[in-house]
């Protein structure tokens, strides 16, 4: 009997600490990151309105559908301990054959020519999660903040441009144009050679087409002000080669902006502050990569971060998260999540919910099925044993009949 109670009591208090876990609330911040890997949306880092850093490792789960007015965003906290140092303007992307673990690079520590913490990675398919430092020295590559990090189908990462403090000695703030590649697969840095057209920038976007092979940047902040957006740097990984797209009806110059790919490849570029580091007038706009034309959004958006934010695009959704926005005369770093429903060119809808009408394969949800099986199964042989020790209780034991030939 007691041990009954005390099993029952042992699996509410578990299903409570899993429900409190899933209604995890995280505060506002700006320049974290974010990165989409299967049905999770992994948030790292960022700083909040005092310019406190901070390395807190968590997820949205977007395996199901939700409402925003009716219940809490399912955020999940998997903060695990100081091996990330606390930071801000870093870079991810995800990498692995079946694209499960994560690659952080950089960000702003408070000490910009740092390169012992400077490269970590993630399988989020091991258990426990953990954080494995990847090392490096000053002659492979510097440390920076607002780069890009692309990863290709072949497991090679692409980190382009940035600011930091450059080599040890190095008195001044410095922007690049350099192209470093990792191969996560033999641990081998790659520098390619400096293309001097290249303007050296930071704060841009860095958007990969699978289809052709080539990394598209756009915008970003350079030594002499805001970068171009009419004629874009394209870098194509299969050839290492280098070109410009001249595009039809460029939006207004920016930096700080996000950039995400949809399903028909077009590239969709949201917010971005101007040399003045306000919000730009157009916070929407969609390049078409096949036709290089800009098309611009017509409806106002009102209330959505404008810089520091991230922005991940699955199911024809865009979540955009955290980041900072005008409040008035100031200026406050949001701890919300908009979601937009992506229609054709330029058109869009701002929700409150997301809707997925069949949820693909999530290891996650079968493992937490067969557990929960378990637990049942556990609960129910107990409960089997106790009440036929009960109704056994006071009988008279039941003779051994000897059938005699």
């Amino acid at each position: 009997m007691i041990n009954l109670k005390i099993l029952i009591l042992y699996v509410t208090f578990l299903q409570i600490i899993i429900n409190i876990n899933c209604q995890y609330v995280p505060k506002g911040r700006l320049f974290h990151t974010a990165t989409l890997i299967e049905t999770r949306i992994y948030y790292l880092g960022g700083q909040n309105n005092y310019s406190l850093l901070t390395n807190d490792f968590f997820y949205l789960d977007i395996s199901k559908s939700f409402n925003k007015t009716k219940d809490p965003l399912p955020f999940v906290n998997v903060t695990l301990d100081e091996t990330v140092p606390k930071h801000y303007g870093a870079a991810t992307t995800v990498f692995g054959k079946p694209k499960d673990s994560i690659f952080l690079f950089s960000g702003d520590i408070g000490a910009l020519q740092n390169t012992i913490e400077l490269i970590y990675i993630l399988n989020t398919t091991q258990s426990p999660l953990l954080w494995k430092n990847i090392a490096v020295s000053e002659d492979e590559i510097e440390r920076r903040r607002f780069s890009s990090a692309i990863a290709d189908n072949n497991n090679k990462i692409y980190l382009f441009g940035g600011g930091g403090g450059g080599k040890l000695g190095d008195t001044q703030y410095i922007r690049y144009n350099t192209t470093n590649i990792f191969d996560s697969t033999t641990g081998i840095w790659k520098n390619d050679t400096i293309d001097n057209t290249i303007i050296k920038r930071e704060g841009h976007t860095a958007t990969y087409l699978p289809d052709t092979g080539e990394i598209v940047y756009i915008g970003g902040c350079g030594d002499n002000g805001l970068v171009d957006m009419t004629n874009l740097d394209v870098y194509n990984i299969i050839n290492d080669k280098w070109s410009k797209w001249e595009t039809k009806n460029p939006p207004e110059q920016r930096c700080h902006h996000t950039a995400v790919l949809t399903n028909d490849n077009r590239i969709i570029v949201f917010g971005g502050a101007n040399a003045l580091q306000l919000p730009v007038e157009n916070y929407y706009a969609v390049l078409n990569t096949k036709t290089l034309e800009w098309y611009h959004g017509n409806e106002s958006i009102v209330g959505a971060p404008y810089r520091g934010h991230t922005a991940t695009f699955y199911n024809n959704y865009m979540f955009i998260a955290f980041g900072t926005y005008s409040q008035g005369t100031t200026q406050q770093a949001s701890d919300d999540i908009l979601i937009y429903k992506i229609n054709d060119y330029a058109n869009f809808i701002k929700v409150d919910y997301y809707n997925i009408d069949k949820p693909p394969f999530n290891r996650n949800i079968i493992v937490g099925t067969i557990l929960g099986i378990g637990v049942l199964g556990v609960i129910g042989f107990v409960i089997f044993e106790y009440n036929k020790l009960k109704q056994m209780k006071g009988t008279k034991p039941q003779p051994y009949v000897i059938n005699i030939p």
